[in-house]
């Protein structure tokens, strides 16, 4: 049995009722976030909430709640759903408009919905992925973490289709991210990934693991990443809440081919999973 919340009330997940003329439903008018979660700890809490208020600003939905009540809920959606791991997803729309309109009644308030999602231990996956590379066709506000998510929807299924687990997109001969992840490249043992500027999400994962490994020791440049940079690249992984680092052994479309995950990705993972299993 699993347990969430709709506008701070938890009920059984199956009980919720969301109306169909949320604008959520209607227009995609939402915002959300997901939480990694072990043992009931939610993992890089403020971070994500920070995300949020962020994505929330940049739609000029103004909440009617306070942070903290909201983070409270997080957390007892967590505890109340018996899972050691888990991905706590929240998910914000402008409210509930009876009437169909592209402008938002100012008199609506948030829909706020929370829930539980059963994922497997960050550390089991160990094996390397195999990547598509491919034209980034998605609209230019991938800073924020709405729920309009068509494009990277048919990305997954293209690329699910053809016998691999994630895309990398490029746009105008550059690299920015995956369809749910960053991108990360090791040339000549440097680290290297897209800016904010390239059209990717401001990952909470990839602002840690950005972080680990300056104080490892390992140097990180952030820029604007040719898209022929795939070719030279000793090491290659992609980062999200709920898998951590993800080794990409694979990429169909390019020359990088190799058997395992590298070294130097294999460290920087260790070295990840002891931080959020100490968070």
């Amino acid at each position: 049995m699993s347990f969430s919340s709709l506008n701070f009330e938890i009920k059984e997940s199956h009980k919720l009722l969301i109306s169909p003329f949320d604008r959520g439903f209607m227009f995609g008018d939402a915002v959300y976030e997901m939480i990694l979660c072990i043992d009931g700890r939610c993992i890089f809490l403020e971070d994500h909430l920070a995300r949020l208020k962020q994505s929330l600003a940049s739609i000029k939905l103004i909440p009617n709640f306070k942070e903290k009540n909201l983070a409270d809920e997080i957390k007892r959606i967590a505890n109340v759903n018996d899972a050691t791991f888990q991905a706590i997803y929240v998910q914000i729309s402008r409210g509930v408009q009876l009437v169909r309109n592209h402008l938002p009644e100012e008199s609506i308030s948030p829909t706020v919905f929370i829930t539980s999602i059963k994922i497997s231990d960050p550390s089991d996956r160990q094996k390397g992925i195999s990547a598509l590379l491919k034209d980034d066709e998605r609209w230019l506000k991938t800073d924020i973490k709405s729920t309009s998510l068509l494009a990277n929807v048919l990305s997954k299924i293209e690329a699910d289709s053809e016998g691999h687990d994630e895309v990398i997109l490029h746009k105008d001969g550059f690299l920015n991210e995956g369809a749910v992840s960053n991108l990360f490249l090791f040339i000549n043992d440097d680290l290297h990934t897209p800016s904010l500027d390239a059209n990717i999400l401001p990952g909470v994962t990839r602002a840690k693991l950005i972080k680990l490994a300056e104080a490892n020791n390992i140097n990180v440049f952030q820029g604007i990443i040719p898209l022929s940079e795939i070719d030279n690249a000793q090491e290659i992984f992609m980062s999200s809440t709920t898998k951590g680092v993800i080794p990409v052994v694979r990429i169909i479309g390019s020359k990088f081919d190799t058997d395992k995950p590298g070294d130097l990705t294999s460290r920087l993972r260790e070295i990840y999973l002891q931080e959020i299993y100490q968070t």
